[in-house]
């Protein structure tokens, strides 16, 4: 075993050299493309256990085998990964948490792809309303006009007519707005809790929780729905690991334009996989949601630029 691992090293060793002399715009580029193929196949996985498992039961597996997969650092950590003074606050991300989960799996599992993965995007448009209503955050015209701008994008992408909205619309929209409750309160935590902490509390939290509801509609998973499970959770480990080296590498200006890249997918694998043809709804409305939060988007990442003190060049 120690040999095949030094073999292993002598043969990375070289690419691992050559990967880091290049570019760090270009290294963030290839991990934030990596990243979205990551979340899309765990958002088709989620499409494919929705139509045969309960959403409540598909949570319950998902955290037991995140917790497996981090059960190695969990042993390392020992105690640490739970002893906590901030239990409030974890529980109210795992609130967050769990309601944004199962919402956005419903909504996965009842629309098209594109559309549930755009409506995925308005998270920064309500992140903005949170901010403005709970921390009473003063937003500047520009982020204003663009919010609103976005705000229109979603209603064309509901195609309110006569006949009334889609309702599942409304359960993805809810999802985007738990999401930016969550990432709001993981923005809190990460003040004085370990990412480690945060992770392995969610998954506990959020697994207890959904095992309440998913007892009563609890049904034996078959092997091949504990294979789509486990792929969901080796797909969402992939997204999230590829984002963080993305932003470490390179610029928001460089990493948050090519996230958007997860739309493409959606639209190629909803069309082949799932025989799904976006609405010219979808569209329109799907361009104006990534306009106006792409540029809110660059527009924080410019800010914070211009607020970092400038280094000196010299005398």
């Amino acid at each position: 075993m120690d040999s095949l691992r030094s073999a292993a090293r002598r043969t990375l060793h070289p690419l691992s050299a050559r990967w880091s002399r290049l570019p760090g715009s270009l290294r963030g580029a290839v991990w934030t493309l990596l990243a979205a193929v990551g979340f899309t196949g765990m958002s088709v996985c989620i499409k494919f256990a929705g139509q045969t498992m309960p959403v409540w039961e598909i949570i319950v597996l998902r955290a037991g085998f995140a917790l497996t997969i981090f059960a190695p650092a969990i042993a390392r950590s020992g105690l640490a990964s739970f002893r906590t003074e901030r239990f409030g606050a974890h529980f109210l991300r795992a609130v967050f948490g769990v309601l944004g989960v199962s919402t956005m799996m419903l909504s996965i599992t009842h629309l098209d792809l594109t559309l549930a993965t755009t409506l995925g995007f308005t998270r920064a448009l309500f992140m903005i309303v949170l901010a403005v209503v709970f921390l009473g955050e003063l937003i500047r015209w520009r982020r204003s006009i663009a919010t609103f701008v976005g705000f229109i994008g979603v209603v064309i992408c509901m195609q309110p007519d006569p006949s009334g909205i889609d309702p599942w619309i409304l359960v993805g929209l809810l999802a985007a707005l738990f999401a930016a409750g969550v990432t709001t309160m993981i923005k809190r935590l990460t003040a004085t809790e370990p990412p480690l902490r945060i992770i392995v509390l969610s998954y506990l939290m959020i697994g207890l929780m959904a095992a309440i509801p998913a007892w009563a509609v609890w049904k034996a998973p078959t092997f091949s729905e504990l294979a789509i499970i486990a792929l969901m959770g080796l797909f969402s480990a992939w997204g999230q690991t590829c984002m963080v080296h993305g932003l470490r590498a390179a610029d928001a200006t460089i990493v948050v334009p090519l996230d958007y890249t997860r739309l493409l997918y959606a639209a190629i694998i909803g069309f082949f996989v799932f025989s799904e043809v976006p609405s010219w709804s979808t569209w329109v409305g799907g361009a104006i949601i990534v306009s106006s939060t792409l540029y809110i988007a660059l527009r924080e990442a410019y800010l914070a630029q211009q607020s970092r003190p400038h280094k000196p060049t010299g005398e």
